[in-house]
């Protein structure tokens, strides 16, 4: 069958399928990052974990509400849409893709890391960058295929790493070499520090409003999402905090923040190397899931944008498998010019372009909540966010924070990444305006509303 706009998406995700779509794309590899982590503040970054998770709980309520009363491919491009129209809904969308795009470059980046770490530390970043290059097209190649086969995988993979986290959590706390002494003083970098690691670490918990976007391929109903989001961010705190406890109890900060793949070099110290390739494992498994899931999610985002026409229609097309086709292609494009762009400083670059995209996103998305209770109060909502506007406000105000504290991190080569990025969205902008003008019947916005209560 050809590709044609008379296909449709197709409902095949349950209740579990999308929790372990959502929870596994927000989980990142402890491995890669755990020194980085500590290194900001010290065992206080496990409070930092905590507060950022919570800051994202109104949140993420706000997306459950949206999500119930518009259930539609798209998710915050679509609340956005509604809000304030199809230039705001641009803007914040390409924010967002943003965060997509650098979160599946930084994935990528970090499987090569762990490979060169455990068998080829002679592998320079040149032949990182190439390879993670090959990984991205065998990634878009993959998600061509049937939704269904990469949310099995995504779910068989997702049990793996938790099995194996909390036994490593486990195994650590109750060693003799973990010990409370280890984890004083808690603010080893002071306020500021540990204010800016607060603030960083909303990269860590993007994830949940992935959910959204699978609105029209869910079997679960949509006025249940919110269990799903909130859940997903009470389970990585959990995790989050774990880890970086029990890594932290386990020798001196001055150490720790010397000691590369930290869990897998105690892991494999204290019970030998299965261990320590078990960790390896289940952070495979972190940078796959959480690969596959931003890129399913930015390609619906792309498909959204497309059949509302804010895109150029080519990017509403579904391949015979009833995925999106072109938006898959275009965000392989995009990933592997973050790649190239990475360099040297590509972990600190790469996480904090993904923590101002999405929250740029989650302010607007909240922005909308509130816009919408007050434009559309007849609005058919099955499900409504205790608190109300109030919740709304509460998310704007965190989204906002994150937002100041990630921009006060950026030096100048951040911005001008920043820069040239949005840069590059104007160019599309203005080429986009330039087609609405010599075709506009092509371009008439069609974007899905909610319905009026009876």
């Amino acid at each position: 069958m050809a590709e044609n706009e008379t296909m449709k998406l197709t409902r095949s995700l349950g209740g579990w399928y999308l929790f372990a779509m959502a929870t596994a794309a927000i989980i990142g590899p402890w491995l890669v990052m755990m020194q980085w982590w500590i290194s900001l503040t010290g065992p206080s970054i496990a409070l930092s974990f905590v507060i950022t998770g919570l800051m994202c709980v109104p949140i993420g309520l706000v997306y459950g509400e949206m999500t119930a009363m518009l259930p539609f491919v798209g998710g915050p491009f679509v609340f956005i849409q509604n809000a304030f129209g199809k230039e705001v809904s641009y803007w914040a969308s390409w924010s967002l893709l943003l965060s997509y795009t650098t979160v599946l470059s930084f994935q990528l980046m970090a499987l090569l890391w762990i490979i060169q770490y455990l068998w080829l530390p002679a592998m320079t970043l040149s032949q990182m960058m190439i390879i993670a290059a090959i990984l991205a097209i065998c990634f878009a190649i993959l998600n061509s295929r049937e939704l269904i086969i990469s949310a099995t995988a995504q779910f068989i993979m997702f049990i793996v790493l938790v099995v194996v986290a909390f036994t490593i959590m486990a195994l650590f706390v109750t060693h003799s070499t973990f010990s409370t002494a280890h984890l004083h003083p808690f603010y080893q970098t002071g306020t500021s520090g540990f204010f800016t690691a607060t603030a960083l670490m909303v990269t860590m918990f993007f994830g949940f409003e992935i959910i959204p976007q699978f609105a029209e391929e869910a079997k679960y109903p949509a006025k249940k999402h919110w269990r799903l989001i909130v859940g997903s961010v009470l389970f990585c705190i959990v995790l989050y905090a774990g880890l970086c406890i029990v890594n932290s109890g386990m020798m001196p900060f001055d150490q720790l923040i010397e000691t590369e793949m930290v869990s897998a070099t105690i892991a494999g110290a204290l019970y030998g190397s299965w261990a320590m390739y078990a960790i390896a494992l289940a952070n495979f498994f972190a940078l796959a899931t959480c690969l596959n899931g931003f890129w399913l999610a930015s390609s619906r985002l792309l498909y959204s944008m497309g059949k509302a026409r804010i895109l150029p229609r080519q990017f509403d097309r579904l391949n015979k498998h009833h995925v999106p086709s072109t938006a898959n292609w275009a965000i392989l494009a995009v990933a592997l010019f973050f790649i190239a762009i990475s360099g040297t400083s590509w972990l600190e670059y790469l996480f904090t372009l993904m923590a101002v995209g999405v929250t740029i996103t989650y302010t607007v998305s909240s922005l909308s909540f509130i816009k919408l209770r007050s434009a559309h109060p007849n609005w058919k909502r099955p499900w409504k966010v205790p608190g109300g506007v109030a919740t709304g406000v509460l998310a704007v105000i965190c989204g906002i924070a994150m937002f100041y504290y990630t921009i006060k991190y950026f030096d100048n080569t951040l911005w001008k990444m920043f820069a040239v990025y949005y840069f590059l969205g104007l160019l599309v902008w203005l080429f986009l305006r330039y087609e609405r003008s010599r075709y506009p019947e092509e371009y008439v916005i069609s974007v899905p509303t909610g319905t009026e209560e009876k």
